[in-house]
């Protein structure tokens, strides 16, 4: 990945675990409605993003892992990844998107408020961001279109 810095966990961490960890992992990510992971890929099968979903009862879908490819950025990758996790997490009655965004990703914060995020300034997301050096962000699952 391009921006390691942006994820909750290194390569040498990822790769310190098990494959059967992984795979259970996998079990877990693709079962129920309690997480999933959403994959886009470019028109000639390469990966162009990834993200992360997560079940927060009662209404919340947190995001985490966001990637896009460098070369697919700025084409919708992006917006589409989110709008994808919104709609899985609205078909389970989800109401809020929730991610957190590293403090020195400007690039980040940019995207997340041009679709629609704004920071969430203080209460227990806030302060679990600041935690690691991230803010907080929400949007609602189904923005108003007027």
């Amino acid at each position: 990945m391009d921006a390691p810095e942006a994820f909750g966990q290194t390569h040498a961490n990822a790769l310190a675990i098990p494959d059967d960890e992984w795979q259970q992992i996998a079990r877990a990510a693709s079962s129920g409605d309690s997480r999933t992971w959403l994959l886009a890929f470019d028109d000639a099968g390469a990966p162009a993003g990834l993200v992360q979903a997560r079940r927060r009862p009662a209404h919340d879908c947190l995001i985490f892992s966001m990637w896009v490819a460098p070369t697919a950025r700025r084409s919708g990758v992006g917006k589409s990844l989110i709008d994808s996790a919104a709609n899985w997490a609205h078909k389970w009655d989800g109401r809020r998107l929730v991610l957190w965004v590293t403090a020195g990703n400007e690039a980040a914060h940019r995207f997340y408020d041009r679709i629609g995020f704004t920071v969430i300034p203080d209460g227990p997301d806030a302060e679990s961001g600041a935690t690691f050096g991230a803010f907080a962000m929400e949007r609602p699952i189904r923005q108003s279109t007027t």
